[in-house]
């Protein structure tokens, strides 16, 4: 890297991770002294007092959430209280900010505030740093962290955490350590020892207090909600899908979550009006729950964990932070690193830090000026930063939206436009990015997850170079391109999960990068498990003992909420199978239609049905006509949010996943094995139908169309075949469309 791009990577990092402002009056003559805040978040005077002081009924607003309950949420308020009440009682009303507070005309609460101040202000100076004793007290079984938050002994241990960082982090290290063995024996012990080590400047993981988790929200439709639903009876936990009541009343997740004894929460409105509205779905929660429950309906919502899936929730920080404010629990990471692992300036920084030969050449501009963004990149090209043609993206973007090609100077103030436009249109963050473009990638992802300990795995690579209109088609795991590169499979892997650490991420997750002239590039994280995630599944087990045990990656994401830790290595994890998914979708390949995209002929064309007949063939059967290839434990499975006599008005065209897997025997055949079993389960495959208009009405005569002919032929291309015999060449994202307009 270049001292000129050293200079900017770390002028970013300073931007993008502590921003500057103007002082505080409190900082003048200390300008190390600031306020703790959570992730961006804010905490108020007169409810930290409150809590600090144990008054029934205050909550802490932005942090409603909490693990651990009240003792959990007094702790916290505690922690806030000993890093900021030197500054809240010297430079803020904070008398008047408490008045609120009072229970009667002559209750005297500034006397019990002065008094806690004074308390932490001795025990300052009484403070040691955290020897291994100190931290093997606070770990013990009668740790002071388990009683009390506010007697001597336990604020004293708060005191001395939150003047020893080191302390803290080692405290956590010790505390990944024991999790696992901790969480069987007494998980409520968990919560308030994670709640004293974590670090006041984040957000505390979303999770439910360890090991209360009794009710999922299920915030997502179609074969993920469906799947949700399963996985929650399958746990021992209550279903609760959210459904709309315009579209999904009869819903297959409605339907299953009743017959596994849960229960459903409508929702008015279209798709947009009802599952990506926050708002909605917060008062819908807590109406049904006050209804259901009386008076313990708080406690119950205590018990409840909100499962976005990969729908409308599932990355966005605003409605995260909605329900948190609400005590409503996020299966998933908080806002905070939602905002920074969504940004890709955030995320390239990150990934340079790590290893600067794992982005691609380009420059950061924290902008949206047009001349500014001009100028930025005109400079840097005559640097020699990066090379036309080149790729400008919106900080913020993402799915391929907001950005566009730039192949030479000459087209820079349109890209500039355009982008800028996207930027506008969609509310984004302002800010962009300039990067040489790579043409011709295989996409690559990494799966990982991460409990709230810190203790993080991945789960391999995908291959998902399949696409049409930037959108995935098939999924492979693990790739076949990587068979002969392990070291470049570790090593994207070992970065995917330092990326997971630094930004403190919580649940499962997906690190994307690209492929190309032997060499991977990081794009971009996705803070949500993914559509393709079952080939991942599909194609690896668990190590317990002597056994391997199926991978669930919706189970461990559930079990992650309910504040339990990863209990397996990372060794741990087997590759077993090779496994493909494709997205089965209704729609059809027309090649006389011009997409209005890139003005080219040839699109597919969705449409809606009802399903008259959804069959799979038998395993058994498939493995015997292909037993003579070597065909060994055939898998298949079809995720699917329908059942016959069900009608999709079509909205997300994918309504099903068909994942194959075959045993991994590691001789070269593996994966032409595969595209033999694919092909033979597609060809006995059986989902027929009927089309229908958007009001659901069927359309006499027709046939309700699916992509599994596209499938079979992307299948049967000699791309394909190449590719399932260990060739690269000629194999990128954009290879499907073009042979399909090729014919």
């Amino acid at each position: 890297m270049s001292a000129q791009a050293t200079e900017l990577a770390r002028r970013i990092h300073e931007k993008v991770f502590r921003p500057e402002s103007l002082p505080p009056p409190w900082a003048a003559e200390d300008p190390s002294r600031r306020l703790v805040q959570p992730g961006g978040g804010y905490l108020g005077v007169r409810e930290v007092f409150g809590a600090a002081l144990g008054l029934e009924g205050v909550e802490l607003l932005d942090l409603a959430s909490l693990p651990g309950g009240d003792a959990g949420r007094r702790l916290v308020a505690l922690r806030y209280f000993v890093a900021n009440a030197d500054i809240w009682l010297g430079h803020f009303n904070w008398r008047k900010s408490i008045e609120r507070l009072r229970r009667g005309p002559r209750e005297d609460l500034e006397s019990p505030v002065e008094a806690l101040a004074a308390r932490v202000s001795a025990l300052r100076e009484a403070a040691r740093p955290l020897d291994d004793a100190a931290l093997d007290a606070l770990l013990a079984d009668d740790s002071p962290l388990l009683g009390d938050p506010a007697s001597d002994a336990a604020l004293a241990a708060l005191v001395a955490l939150d003047l020893d960082p080191d302390g803290r982090a080692r405290l956590r290290e010790r505390l990944r350590a024991e999790a696992a063995a901790g969480f069987v024996a007494r998980p409520d012990r968990l919560d308030r020892l994670y709640l004293a080590a974590s670090e006041l400047g984040r957000y505390p993981a979303t999770t439910v207090s360890a090991g209360t988790l009794r009710y999922v929200l299920v915030a997502d439709k179609g074969e993920m909600g469906v799947r949700a639903v399963r996985e929650a009876a399958a746990l021992g936990l209550v279903p609760v899908p959210l459904f709309s009541e315009q579209d999904d009343a009869t819903a297959l997740q409605v339907r299953l979550a009743r017959e596994l004894g849960g229960f459903a929460i409508g929702l008015s409105g279209s798709f947009r009006e009802s599952y990506a509205s926050y708002r909605q779905i917060t008062d819908r929660v807590l109406a049904a729950f006050r209804e259901r429950f009386g008076d313990a309906w708080r406690a119950e919502l205590s018990r409840a964990a909100l499962y976005p899936g990969y729908g409308p929730l599932a990355e966005n920080a605003a409605a995260i932070r909605h329900f948190r404010r609400h005590g409503i629990v996020f299966a998933g990471p908080m806002e905070d690193v939602v905002e920074h692992a969504g940004d890709k300036r955030r995320f390239r920084a990150i990934v340079e830090s790590i290893d600067p030969k794992a982005v691609t050449p380009g420059i950061v501009i924290a902008e949206n000026d047009p001349a500014t963004i001009r100028a930025r990149v005109l400079e840097a090209h005559a640097r020699g930063d990066f090379r036309f043609p080149g790729r400008l993206k919106a900080a913020n973007g993402g799915g391929g939206r907001g950005q566009a090609i730039v192949p030479s100077e000459d087209a820079l103030d349109g890209a500039i436009t355009k982008v800028l436009g996207e930027i506008e249109a969609n509310a984004w963050d302002p800010g962009v990015m300039f990067e040489q473009n790579i043409d011709r990638t295989v996409h690559l992802e990494v799966q990982v997850l991460r409990d709230r300990y810190g203790t993080a795995r991945h789960f391999g690579m995908r291959d998902c170079t399949e696409q049409r209109a930037s959108q995935k088609i098939q999924e492979e795991a693990p790739p076949a391109i990587l068979v002969s590169r392990p070291e470049l499979a570790k090593r994207a892997q070992d970065i995917a999960v330092q990326i997971a650490h630094r930004v403190g991420y919580v649940g499962a997750g997906t690190v994307e990068l690209m492929f190309a002239d032997g060499e991977v590039y990081f794009l971009e994280m996705n803070t949500r498990i993914q559509v393709e995630h079952p080939v991942t599944e599909a194609s690896h087990a668990i190590r317990r003992g002597e056994a391997l045990t199926p991978l669930n990656l919706v189970q461990l994401q559930l079990q992650v909420a309910n504040g339990a830790p990863i209990d397996f290595a990372q060794e741990d994890v087997v590759q077993t199978h090779v496994a493909r998914e494709l997205r089965v979708n209704a729609e059809s390949w027309r090649a006389d239609l011009k997409d209005p995209r890139d003005r080219q002929r040839g699109l597919f064309v969705p449409n809606g049905g009802v399903f008259d007949a959804i069959e799979l063939p038998d395993p058994e059967a498939v493995a015997r006509a292909l037993a003579h290839r070597g065909v060994d434990d055939l898998r298949i499975r079809f995720d699917v949010g329908f059942e016959a006599g069900d009608t999709l008005i079509n909205k997300d065209p994918t309504f099903g996943k068909l994942i194959v897997a075959t045993r991994a025997s590691g001789d070269g055949q593996d994966y032409e094995r595969l595209r033999l079993a694919i092909l033979e389960v597609l060809a006995r495959m059986r989902i027929e139908g009927r089309q229908v208009r958007p009001d659901g009405q069927v359309i006499a005569g027709s046939r309700f169309e699916t992509n599994l002919d596209a499938h079979r032929w992307i299948l049967e291309h000699a791309q394909m075949i190449a590719h399932a015999a260990g060739v690269t060449d000629g194999r990128h994202v954009g290879w499907v469309v073009d042979a399909l307009r090729q014919g």
